[in-house]
């Protein structure tokens, strides 16, 4: 996206992560300690992405004056490079038990008040986004994808149509900033913030890296942290989530900087092992990786010892990433995680096998176009080609390469003879009383014989979109303590400490950044300034 007028441009190229340890915050505590101020305004939001967008709009709604800091080039975030959707139920009782039914099947950590505002303030997501685009169009593009738990039916994704964007992300986060630059909030871009500002325990500024030097901006009322996750981290992903390595799909700004800054007050943690990642690729000179959605039948996953682990085609995309998180306690490795994808010929003659028109950062900021033929990838090593099931094995390093041919012929013969996968209960088509968890995307044949010759595969890690962790927020948006007391002039909304646990239903990161950086913006707008 193309800079705004509103934006006050700062460095061309801001450093995408600020150094660890330059997050513990500034003591200002007596007045010899303050920084000179560069800036302020009432309200400091630290991101430009959903969450950081609504806290501004909100904020600057309640009469408050606001300035967004954000990282990057330009605003966005994840939302930009997502599908653009977001959950609306049709009703909040049945939504409300869908949600709960998540986090206590997945043992994940959930508070009832903060669910049920969650909930109620869902009903209202799509009149909220036609009242800043009125021209829009509002749809249904899919539906749950825990269709066996109560409440699900209740569950509509939209995405908005007939505004400017190329694709759902760009188109809804379009949205958020022509409201944001109507307002005249100033956006200061490649102006990544590093440090906070304290005077005891409440926060009362920032110090960002403008111009590769500090920049210190006075927060009269508070700082919302609306930086995003983690996901793009690599030390911070080791530490919390299991199951590593991962590839990420969303920004690469997202480096847990807010997290840092948050912990640096002392708050509170939950959702840290929390991620929302299918399964997908990683292709060479691409940062990103590109997730892999299944449009053909003629396929299996298995593991680096060439079997089978899961109905590959009955868990939710957004949880793929639990299906292979099994560490092996004899061999001291993660058997699963790289996995492989099989395929035969007749996958690959149906076209691409992955889409030009899927979400994430590869695609949509990198530019990466995968070939119609599916012949760059196999130039390029990402898509392995072999005559035999058994030089497939051999070329994916599989110690035993009759296992991978055993399981082929297990899979042939029970389709052919059964018409049904006896190992993991796959169906030759899905549910005819199943809702479209994709519309146009989802598929009716799900299994087919892989006997067409050449054979291929793909290594398969999970792609993570986002980290659900961060710091624990009261219904005010308010950062918690360990004890649950806010921790004075501190907020916080969006990924980072989002609302999320173990199990995550698709559309609700853009519906709980809508939500809760509208929150957010609206009690700290309310506060007293410090003096």
């Amino acid at each position: 996206m193309s800079t705004r007028r509103s934006f006050l441009k700062c460095a061309s190229a801001a450093s995408i992560s600020a150094p660890v340890g330059m997050s513990v915050a500034i003591a200002a505590d007596r007045p010899e300690d303050m920084p000179a101020w560069d800036n302020e305004a009432d309200v400091v939001v630290l991101g430009y992405g959903n969450a950081g967008s609504n806290a501004a709009i909100a904020a600057a709604d309640a009469g408050a004056k606001v300035l967004i800091l954000e990282k990057m080039p330009h605003g966005g975030g994840n939302v930009s490079v997502s599908s653009g959707g977001f959950v609306v139920p049709t009703n909040k009782d049945d939504y409300f038990k869908f949600q709960k039914a998540l986090y206590e099947l997945s043992r994940s950590e959930w508070d009832k008040e903060l669910l049920d505002l969650f909930c109620e303030e869902s009903l209202h997501l799509g009149d909220y986004v036609q009242s800043l685009a009125p021209e829009g169009k509002i749809g249904v593009y899919g539906h749950a994808g825990y269709q066996e738990l109560p409440g699900a039916d209740c569950v509509n994704k939209m995405s908005v149509r007939n505004v400017p964007g190329a694709k759902g992300g760009d188109r809804l986060f379009g949205i958020f900033d022509r409201a944001v630059q109507a307002k005249n909030i100033p956006v200061i871009v490649n102006c990544p913030a590093r440090r906070l500002v304290r005077r005891g325990n409440e926060v009362i500024g920032v110090e960002a890296l403008k111009d590769n030097k500090p920049y210190f901006v006075k927060a009269n009322k508070a700082v919302v942290i609306c930086t995003g996750g983690f996901q793009s981290n690599p030390e911070l992903m080791a530490r919390y989530i299991y199951g590593n390595p991962m590839a990420y799909l969303g920004s690469p700004a997202h480096t847990g900087d807010g997290l840092l800054m948050a912990q640096s007050m002392g708050c509170d943690l939950w959702h840290m092992n929390s991620v929302s990642a299918p399964l997908g690729v990683q292709v060479p000179g691409v940062q990103a990786g590109i997730a892999m959605v299944t449009r053909q039948p003629a396929f299996i996953w298995v593991d680096q010892d060439g079997k089978r682990f899961v109905n590959e085609k009955k868990l939710d995309y957004h949880c793929s990433w639990m299906s292979v998180n099994n560490f092996d306690a004899i061999q001291h490795r993660y058997p699963r995680i790289p996995c492989y994808m099989i395929m035969d010929s007749s996958y690959l003659k149906a076209g691409p096998i992955i889409s030009n028109g899927g979400s994430g950062w590869a695609i949509n900021r990198e530019g990466y176009k995968w070939s119609r033929d599916n012949q760059k990838e196999i130039d390029s090593g990402v898509i392995i080609q072999a005559p035999t099931i058994k030089e497939l094995a051999q070329k994916l390093n599989i110690k035993v390469p009759e296992v991978l041919e055993s399981t082929i012929a297990r899979w042939n013969s029970d389709l052919r003879t059964k018409g049904i996968d006896t190992e993991y209960g796959r169906t030759m088509t899905a549910d005819p009383n199943m809702k479209a968890v994709f519309v146009g995307r989802d598929v009716k044949s799900w299994s087919a014989p892989i006997e067409e010759g050449p054979f291929y595969a793909v290594k398969l890690v999970p792609v993570t979109y986002h980290t659900m962790g961060g710091p624990k927020k009261s219904i005010k948006a308010e950062v918690l303590d360990p004890y649950g007391k806010p921790i004075p002039r501190l907020f916080v909304a969006g990924e980072l400490g989002s609302t999320w646990g173990l199990t995550y239903q698709g559309a609700c990161a853009n519906a709980d950044a809508m939500v809760f950086g509208r929150v957010a913006g609206k009690y700290a707008a309310q506060l007293e300034p410090w003096k």
